[in-house]
């Protein structure tokens, strides 16, 4: 605070620079500055512990804040390890799920293919024509017309004729393209389908018309005439067989067939 010593104040005065009434004035001047100082030193402490005590608040308010804090951020780690658990616990679910789900697919896929497999040979053991497989048909041709003739010897006849056709569809051109066409043929008389082996063996005859194998397919024709018990057809055929292939190893069997409808057997004939 400022302060003027009296005794200064009087050395001034006595030293006669100022007057008594310019002394009283300057006197009167420095009481007021410092009644005006000691105010302004006394707001000014005012303000001082004013802001003292708003720093004391603030730091209260800070260090409340910084615990709040804390714990939230404590609280919300535990929160988030929590669901972080969670979400590893239903991932886990998940991946176990859709493993099972692929286990059972493959499974389900499995018994299909099983079962699939299982009704077609069901039903080429029944004589029903099923398409083949891609993986089913060899890509030789020699061992594509070996499957059918295996196919067909072991009486598997729906294969060998699925086999026989593929092979006269892949090798029309080819000098057994024929032979596959009576052996088609030959399978439905195996299984007392002579109406379909006519398809087959007319087929033959009008397709392959320089085939080695018209005498096989004339002869077959006539069986399949005779097994429909319409012997004039069938007697065509064996006749046909008789005059255009003498020297054929069926000619015997035709002969005996023609003497079969001439005698007993004309009695099954309806044509």
């Amino acid at each position: 605070m400022l302060r003027i010593a009296p005794s200064l104040l009087v050395f001034v005065l006595a030293a006669g620079c100022y007057s008594k009434g310019e002394g009283d004035r300057l006197a009167s001047r420095i009481e007021d500055l410092e009644a005006r100082v000691e105010r302004v030193e006394s707001g000014m402490q005012e303000q001082l512990e004013r802001a003292e005590e708003k720093l004391a608040e603030l730091e209260r308010v800070l260090e409340q804040a910084t615990a709040v804090v804390t714990r939230n951020s404590a609280d919300l780690g535990t929160q988030v390890q929590s669901l972080q658990e969670q979400l590893q616990s239903t991932q886990g679910e998940l991946a176990e799920v859709q493993n099972e789900l692929r286990q059972t697919q493959r499974a389900v896929a499995e018994q299909q293919q099983a079962l699939s497999t299982q009704v077609t040979q069901v039903a080429r053991r029944a004589g029903v024509d099923m398409p083949l497989e891609a993986s089913e048909i060899p890509e030789d041709r020699n061992e594509h017309f070996r499957a059918a003739s295996r196919a067909f010897a072991a009486g598997d006849q729906s294969r060998s004729r699925a086999l026989f056709r593929e092979y006269v569809r892949r090798y029309a051109q080819d000098e057994r393209a024929d032979d596959a066409l009576i052996q088609i043929g030959k399978s439905y008389l195996e299984q007392s389908r002579p109406a379909n082996a006519l398809q087959e063996f007319r087929r033959v005859i009008t397709s392959y018309r320089e085939s080695d194998s018209l005498d096989d397919a004339l002869f077959y024709m006539g069986e399949a005439f005779f097994a429909l018990h319409s012997c004039t057809d069938a007697r065509g055929a064996y006749e046909a067989l008789l005059s255009g292939h003498r020297q054929s190893p069926y000619a015997a069997q035709a002969r005996n067939r023609l003497r079969e409808m001439r005698g007993s057997a004309r009695a099954s004939c309806t044509s």
